[in-house]
């Protein structure tokens, strides 16, 4: 076998070419396959501040909008540290959409988005718009006519995700704002397949003027850097907010994230009570060995699954069946660790659950570390 870097191991000739722009002092170059990009170079990009001025926030740091555990002090925290909060609505009714976005407006003024998960379509999109979410984001799927009608409408912001160079020309196609390009070392609900260098590589190939986010494993500011290098506008960070203080999850949830690596993590379709068949990476626990020394075998036919491993606390009778899709949020108990615990690879980087203000000036810290003034 060579030793060589495979092409994915450098930037596009587009993404190079707006870094030399900007000032990058060292070429990128091999290390036993890995990349091994500049640490140093001028900030922000022209795709840098061009993602800054168009979402109008201060840092390129974009919150996932992980279902179950995102609550509006998170949301607004992220937003009020100079990042891009979201929050999840895609299994939301109209009327606990309104409630969501109306808590949030309480604890912050700044910027934040709406993500919907198109696998389960857009209900509560009308509502999202009608109180004034003016970023607007899909995933697992591509907005019809109808949604970016609504969108336009109201002059909001549009984003995209993808994770190819296919999927990022519909996205294009349809006019999107921004993209967010989706690596398989994500946590919770992957689309990716490809490895976050990959996929980045083919989506910047196409995304001419349009601001791509890198996101999947990214848990600090050396890991943001790399990307950006890359030629990314900015990040998008999951995991890292779960282990928080402001997090709706639980604290045993949190604690779990805290101790684990990136080889606890499984990319897998074994938590499907919800939504049969998608990928999503979880941290390895009792439900996944018992299915995996089964064999993996096919719903109906899984080992405990009727099995209750949980009860919502404030209503013990509604109880959650063994491979449910449900993470373990603040608001459950029982066995926890049984559970859907989504985790991104970049676990590996995080070692502690503080504030989001002080998670953000870290990683903030540690980006500008690498930057040339």
């Amino acid at each position: 076998m060579t030793n060589k870097c495979s092409r994915r191991n450098f930037v596009t000739n587009a993404a190079m070419a707006g870094l030399f722009a900007t000032g990058v002092t060292k070429a990128a170059n091999c290390d036993e396959g890995k990349t091994n990009l500049s640490s140093r170079f001028l900030y922000p990009s022209t795709a840098t501040q061009s993602l800054l001025d168009l979402l109008k926030v201060r840092i390129p740091i974009i919150q996932a909008p992980a279902g179950g555990v995102v609550s509006s002090a998170m949301t607004a925290a992220v937003s009020n540290s100079g990042g891009l909060g979201g929050i999840p609505l895609g299994w939301s009714s109209p009327e606990g959409a309104a409630e969501s976005i109306a808590a949030v407006r309480l604890k912050t003024e700044k910027p934040f988005f709406a993500n919907f998960v198109l696998h389960f379509g857009a209900p509560a999109l009308p509502a999202a718009l009608e109180n004034g979410t003016r970023i607007i984001q899909f995933s697992w799927g591509m907005p019809d006519a109808a949604m970016i009608s609504a969108i336009r409408s109201v002059d909001a912001l549009l984003g995209i995700q993808v994770t190819s160079k296919a999927s990022a020309e519909a996205a294009l196609a349809l006019g999107a704002d921004y993209l967010v390009c989706q690596g398989m070392e994500a946590g919770g609900h992957v689309h990716g397949s490809r490895p976050l260098a990959q996929a980045l590589d083919e989506v910047l190939a196409v995304a001419n003027e349009v601001p791509v986010v890198a996101s999947g494993g990214i848990a600090n500011g050396h890991k943001m850097r790399e990307y950006i290098a890359l030629g990314a506008a900015g990040v998008v960070m999951g995991s890292r907010f779960v282990a928080s203080k402001e997090s709706a999850a639980h604290e045993q949830y949190k604690q779990a994230l805290v101790t684990a690596k990136a080889a606890d993590t499984v990319f897998t379709t074994c938590m499907s009570k919800g939504w049969e068949n998608a990928t999503h990476r979880i941290l390895r626990n009792s439900t996944f060995e018992m299915w995996e020394s089964a064999g993996c075998p096919a719903p109906g036919d899984r080992p405990g699954e009727t099995d209750l491993i949980a009860t919502y606390a404030n209503n013990p009778k509604q109880s959650l069946e063994r491979y449910s899709i449900n993470s373990p949020g603040s608001y459950y108990s029982g066995d926890l660790e049984a559970m859907a615990a989504y985790a991104g690879m970049g676990v590996d980087d995080i070692t502690d659950a503080p504030a989001i203000s002080e998670i953000v000036s870290r990683v903030w810290e540690e980006f500008l570390s690498g930057v040339e003034g």
